[in-house]
């Protein structure tokens, strides 16, 4: 309609100045080269008027002539650059559900259409790794590195490469790259802590860590803790003086109150400089809250008084802290060495059986050994205990949550997979 209505309008704009002409009065004469033309006026205003139009069709013909070849090209690009799209975004899906041979297969058709640019490359870097094909995944993720728009991801791109291939210390400079690149990136800053802390760099660990925990998970935060905890013991280790090691004790049992090897490491601290009292205090509330024989074996050791008076003080601890598993073993184990036998047995029947490892059925075989039956009691059994021992719970050790190894002593880093902050007493 609208062409229609046009079309009317360039009638009625035509006859108007036709008619206007036709009413117009005058002779134009034209002398030129010898020749004499004379004409209405009117009629050699529409001449000049057609010739004007006659010219403006040729020049739109010639042109529309002259532009076949790059309308047909760029016909050709528009249909290339639709199937380099369309072949763009079905690798990034297939790239997505981390099916490679798909996603390979896309990558190749939108680098064929498209050419060799950020998206295709990435994209090419993805499908290659997913295809398992190393080299050229390694060879696209490097040639990202070159645009500074890609660059953090080229280089994460090369640190997931050589943590899968083991490679953890290219793994450990291409994190560092991509940290560099975006120092507020707390997902890359989350892999970065944990290389630097295997790799022992514990300064640089803290500095990752610290970065990481920024946005993070309730667990997360949890395990950010435990690790900020682990490295500042570490550090106080390698700390020279015995003010720097304070100080950084004190900001690990900050960070987790309940972690033993600090805990121990400040009250040998203590005990070093003669601060016997501090010592006892600090072992005391752990004890307290979280009984182990470790700092059992140091408060037996640094406690003034004797033997009987040590065991009072641990029956009143063990009391206070509601009488928890470990405490009442550690406890009854302390009158057992003293040869208090009944005192040992009575702190032992306070576990309930459904509680009692391998440890208790031991103290209580022992306890049959030296117990005297008389006319009201039968003697234990010390055979059927230990029976009962054989097929208890076994007791808690240092076990690694990643491999599962046991050890006799806490970690930083499991000896056997290498993994940091694993180690757990359970």
């Amino acid at each position: 309609m609208r062409r229609i209505f046009g079309l009317i309008i360039w009638i009625l704009i035509i006859a108007s100045i036709a008619h206007v002409l036709a009413t117009q009065e005058g002779i134009s004469e034209i002398n030129y080269f010898g020749w004499r033309i004379e004409t209405h006026t009117s009629l050699l205003v529409a001449a000049i008027l057609f010739l004007i139009w006659i010219i403006f069709v040729l020049d739109r013909v010639l042109s529309f002539v002259a532009n076949i070849p790059h309308r047909i090209s760029g016909g050709f690009s528009s249909r290339r650059g639709r199937h380099g799209r369309r072949a763009l975004a079905l690798g990034m899906a297939a790239a997505a559900a981390g099916d490679g041979k798909d996603a390979m297969r896309h990558a190749r058709k939108s680098v064929h259409y498209l050419g060799h640019d950020v998206m295709t490359d990435l994209l090419m870097a993805q499908a290659s790794s997913l295809s398992g094909d190393r080299q050229s995944a390694q060879r696209y993720f490097q040639a990202l590195t070159q645009h500074q728009d890609t660059a953090y991801y080229g280089h994460i791109g090369h640190m997931r490469l050589a943590l899968e291939a083991g490679n953890e210390e290219d793994a450990l400079i291409a994190g560092r790259e991509a940290l560099a690149l975006k120092p507020r990136s707390a997902s890359i800053a989350h892999a970065l802590f944990a290389l630097e802390a295997k790799a022992k760099h514990w300064d640089k660990a803290e500095d990752a860590l610290l970065i990481a925990r920024q946005h993070q998970s309730p667990e997360q935060a949890q395990y950010s803790r435990d690790a900020e905890a682990i490295i500042l013991l570490e550090k106080a280790n390698q700390a020279d003086s015995a003010k720097t090691k304070q100080r950084l004790l004190s900001r690990a049992l900050k960070a987790k109150p309940d972690f033993l090897p600090a805990v121990l490491a400040q009250a040998q601290l203590y005990l070093a400089n003669h601060q016997t009292r501090k010592a006892t205090a600090l072992l005391e509330k752990h004890f307290l809250h979280a009984p182990h024989p470790a700092p059992a074996k140091l408060l037996i050791e640094h406690w003034s008084g004797n033997n009987a008076r040590k065991l009072a003080r641990f029956i009143k601890l063990t009391e206070k802290g509601g009488q928890q598993k470990e405490a009442l073993l550690v406890t009854a184990q302390v009158a057992f060495d003293q040869q208090l036998w009944g005192e040992a047995e009575r702190l032992l029947t306070l576990i309930p059986n459904a509680e009692r490892d391998a440890r208790v059925w031991q103290l209580l075989a022992d306890l049959a050994e030296h117990s005297v039956a008389d006319h009201d009691t039968v003697k234990p059994d010390s055979s059927q205990i230990l029976r009962q021992a054989a097929i208890a719970p076994r007791q808690p050790e240092w076990r690694c949550q990643s491999c599962h190894s046991q050890f006799t002593e806490w970690h930083s880093i499991c000896p056997q997979c290498q993994a940091f902050a694993s180690i757990k007493w359970q």
